[in-house]
Parts: C-alpha cells; structure tokens; sequence
C-alpha cells in the first residue's frame, strides 16, 4: 500500500474516533468547550435553605454533604415535591443539555426525570418533558460505583426567553443530586412537548356525552381482621373501640349503602380486604406465610408493640362457614355484585403501604387476587389505601402494584404537613398519572361524615366547572345512624338532582381518563378547508367523546361547537371545520 495512501487511512481513522468522541461528549452533556449556563457551585456555599433563584415543588428538598467530590449535595425525598433550577435567559431555537448524577439512599432503584418550562416573550409557558431515567440504589459505605449519569437535551421553542428546569422523582425514595450543569449543545432535538395541543382549536372533555364532572362513591369495607383488629391509634376515630362492635356496624352499613342508590342506579365501589372474601377458615389456612410486621410499632401510630411479635392473622379465629361473622364477610360478595357495584382491593392484609416492604406488597396483592377468583371475582384493578398510606412508596412498591394489573389508585396521602408525600388533592380535584408509572391513575377523595357535608356539597360546583372528579368515600361502619345517612343521602341527591354528573364506580372514572387522554389529535388546511383529525390508538373503543371547539370555531356539518362522537379502536375521524 503505497505510503500517502497509507497515512491518509490512518489520518480518517483518526479523524472519525474524534468525531465519534466529541459527539459523544456533546450526547453526554460533558463536552468541555459547551459554555456552561448554570452549575450546582452555590449549593457548596449554604448550610440550609436553597441558594438564591433555585426553589423547592415542596418540603423534602435540602442541602446535604453526601456527595461526589467533597462539596454539597441536593437531598429530595416525596414523590410530590422536585427541585428547580433559576431561570436562564434563552434565545429561540438555542439546543441546550442538562446534565446531573444521582443517587437512590433506599434499598430501591428509582427513576428522574427533566421537566423544561420555557417563559414566551408574551408570559405563556412551553413544557418539554424528559424520559424517566434510572437512580440506581447505593449499596453502603463500600460503594465506590458511579453515580447514575442524568441527561436530557432540548431546543428553546420560537419566541422563547428563559428557561427553568426541574428535577422531578417517581417514588418517595431520597436522591441525592449532584454535579448538576445546564450547557449549550450542538446535538439533540426538543424533548416531547407536555401539552402538545395547547393551540389546538379542539377540546376533548374527559366524562362520556359531555358531562360536565365525574364522581364515584366508595367505602372501606372492613371485617374485624381488616383495620380493625389492627387499629393504628392515628387516622382512624374509633381506634378505641372494640372490633367486633366495629365489625357488626360495618355489616349494617353496607345494608344503609346500598339503599342510597338503588332509587338511581349508581354504582359504588366497594374496597375490601381479604378476609372480605372468606365465609370461614376451617382449615386453617395460611396468607402471606403468616406476616409479623415489625415496622407495626407505637412509635409508627399503632396503640401498641404487639405486632411486631404476633403475626398479622394470629386472631383468625379459624371458624367454621356462617360461625364468626365479624371476621368473614363472603357472605355479603352476593348482594354487591347483584346490585352492580364493584369489588376492589383495600390491600388483603390492611397493612400501612408506606412502611411495606416490596416482597410484602408482592405478597399482598397475590393472595387478594387468590381469593377473589375463588370467588369468580376477576383481579383487582383498583385498590384504595388503607389509612391513606402511600406515604413512603418506593419506586420498587409501584412497581409491584403496576406489575399486577393496578390501574387506578385512591386514599393516597393527604397530610397538609407532609406535602412532598402528595400525588393528588382534593382542592385540585382531577385524576392523574403516578409518576413514573403512568398507566396508573391517582384519583382524589374527600372523605365524607356529617361534619364535612357542607365541604362536599359545596365542592359540586366547582368540579362541574372544571370537567373535574371527586370520590366521595368513608367506611361502611359510618353509615350507620339517622344522621350518617342523611349525610350521605344529602350527596347522592345533589349529585342526581345536577343532571351533568357521570356517577361511575372510581376505576371506570380513571379508565376513561386514561382512554381521552390517549387520543391523538390533530388540525390542519387542505383544499376542501380547515380540518381536525383525532386518532384512538387504543385497543378498545372509546364511545361518546364530547368535542368542543374553541373562539368562533364551529363544526361545518352542523355550525354548532360542540358534538359527540363514537371512536372504533384504532379509528381515525376526519372532522371538517370552519369559522363563520
């Protein structure tokens, strides 16, 4: 091979490893001539607090000395809380890459994501959206392993003029975030736009023939092996009380319940535990390998230490069918399901999700599917917390959970002290994704007693206003004097006497979200005119989609703005519009 050819070769070999190199810098965030924005250096500087411009979703966000190289790190624990970055000038069309490493200080993995809210010349907001990133788990003071490598690169929309990037996390797990640098790149496109039909002349409304609000009723429906004879000594008003009588109310209270939708044909939703779907235990049977929970202690709210060393069933008084109605109540699975309403699950073993260990919740939801097909119940699709316990939830928990076929999710954490633990409120009262596992709806509660009846009634408005959602819940054993029912009657009334109220058991409510926001939408100009085209790409149908159009905007078949339509799965519909 004559020589020139030879080092011209070798010269192009080069040339294309540097290439690949520095392209793989830029891909990686880590380039050292992208001029860098934005760093992380301020945090080295502070004790408590944030430094100057960068801001908190909520509590759970702090600096810590836990980090890479010496300095300061950002410790955020909730699944409702993200870290924000000051905002940074931009110019339109400018390709910018964050990047960060992180660390998970739990015995789970868990997952971040990038949330990029660009500010318009005019004050409107653009928000690009991140893919879910993997944290990996520290292991221990031997763990020299690297950090997990966060990065995510984005272009500045048109008219763009700053910039502010929030780490966000998909469990209750701490990471620790470090490194943290904002850089101009060569590479990249724009992430996903969060609200992708923010321009679109088109509403989709979220309940069936346009209703104008979706609200479900639901109870915690509880024998004596359920929250009862487990008590926490917090969240729960009759703690004190003896479970059997607890259990007896519980039994007339589905009776009260029932009555209060018969006249309208609703259908409620009805969360029980496992030992709901008994009639009796002659033989013994084991659940769970017979769970001592230690982490059940008077420190964590229960009354005692007592469960800590006795297993979670030891009071199973191992009765015959029909001989302990207080702890089995297979019996009552009959007039549910003929009245119509659904049967989901309150965990089979009431035990406080939070503090739940991922074999444990494996456990759980296993041998609650177990029984119900016992009972020709299909698998829960939905499951309400008991005592509100998400509090805590690994990204490994969720996991779990996804992994069984939970769709839809109630009774999530609340506490107004505890912020960063919130996933949905009732003063913001919509279904929304779980981080992180999004084919996962968190529908919001409002719990219903006599005092609060007055909240609940005067909730109504305000969710017909916004196509918003409410469930409407308590336990069956508070349904149970003249006033307790009139409460609840008071509700159900209103909710009739509105006419523009979806009442839906709480997983058909979060279905038909999940179904509307799956449709894909689109508008557009051909030679016949203006048009709107939205697609199911569903397997299943959607029916009676509401449609609104929005400003002057009128359809041109019938000149009105609204109109209802059928999607077939997998349908496209063309929708010809016009403006008068």
């Amino acid at each position: 091979m004559p020589r020139r050819l030879l080092v011209g070769l070798i010269c192009a070999v080069i040339l294309a490893v540097g290439g690949f190199v520095a392209v793989s810098r830029e891909h990686a965030c880590a380039a050292p001539w992208q001029q860098v924005l934005l760093d992380d250096a301020a945090f080295d500087a502070i004790r408590t607090g944030l430094p100057i411009g960068w801001s908190a979703g909520a509590p759970g966000v702090r600096v810590g000395t836990f980090s890479i190289d010496g300095g300061s790190s950002v410790h955020m624990m909730g699944i409702g809380t993200w870290l924000a970055t000051p905002n940074q000038s931009v110019q339109p069309g400018t390709h910018l890459c964050v990047a960060a490493r992180a660390l998970s200080d739990s015995a789970s993995s868990t997952q971040v994501r990038t949330r990029w809210i660009w500010t318009t010349a005019d004050g409107q907001s653009v928000t690009h959206l991140g893919a879910w990133q993997p944290v990996r788990a520290w292991a221990g003071d031997t763990d020299a392993a690297p950090w997990s490598a966060l990065v995510d690169t984005s272009v500045a929309p048109a008219d763009a003029v700053s910039l502010s990037i929030r780490f966000e996390p998909s469990s209750d797990d701490r990471i620790y975030l470090d490194q943290i640098a904002l850089r101009h790149s060569h590479v990249g496109t724009a992430l996903a736009d969060a609200h992708p039909n923010a321009h679109s002349p088109l509403v989709i409304r979220p309940w069936p023939a346009g209703y104008d609000a979706a609200v479900s009723f639901s109870y915690d429906f509880e024998s004596a092996m359920g929250g009862l004879v487990h008590s926490r000594s917090v969240d729960d008003p009759n703690a004190s009380q003896d479970p059997l009588l607890r259990a007896k109310r519980m039994r007339e209270g589905l009776w009260n319940s029932l009555t209060l939708y018969a006249p309208y044909g609703y259908r409620a939703t009805y969360y029980v535990n496992g030992y709901n779907l008994l009639t009796g235990n002659p033989t013994r049977r084991r659940f769970m390998e017979d769970p001592t929970f230690t982490w059940a202690t008077k420190a964590n709210g229960w009354q005692s230490d007592t469960w800590t060393t006795q297993p979670w069933f030891a009071q199973d008084p191992y009765a015959a069918d029909g001989q302990a109605p207080d702890w089995y109540f297979g019996d009552l699975l009959a007039p549910l399901r003929a009245a119509g309403h659904d049967i989901q699950s309150h965990t089979f073993s009431h035990f406080y999700g939070g503090y739940a260990k991922t074999d444990e919740w494996q456990a759980d939801l296993a041998a609650w599917n177990t029984l119900a097909a016992e009972q020709n119940l299909p698998p829960a699709t939905s499951l309400a917390f008991p005592w509100s316990s998400s509090a805590g939830m690994s990204n490994a928990n969720w996991d779990a959970l996804e992994a069984a076929g939970i769709t839809s999710l109630t009774r999530t954490a609340w506490n107004p002290r505890l912020p960063q633990y919130h996933i949905v409120t009732a003063q913001d009262a919509r279904c929304r994704e779980l981080p992180g596992h999004e084919r996962i709806m968190v529908c919001p509660d409002y719990y219903l007693t006599v005092a609060r009846t007055p909240g609940a009634l005067a909730m109504l408005p305000a969710i017909r206003a916004n196509d918003g959602m409410i469930d409407f819940w308590a336990h069956t054993e508070e349904v149970t004097t003249r006033e307790q029912i009139a409460a609840w009657q008071a509700v159900v009334d209103a909710c009739a006497t509105a006419g523009d109220i979806w009442v839906a058991p709480l997983a058909e409510i979060a279905d038909r979200q999940r179904s509307i926001a799956a449709l894909v939408q689109s508008h557009g100009r051909d030679n016949n005119g203006a048009f709107i085209r939205i697609h199911n790409p569903a397997t299943q149908p959607v029916a009676q989609v509401a449609l609104r159009l929005t400003g002057t905007w009128e359809f041109a078949d019938t000149r009105l703005q609204s109109t209802v339509v059928d999607l077939a799965a997998g349908q496209s519909l063309v929708l010809r519009i016009q403006q008068p």
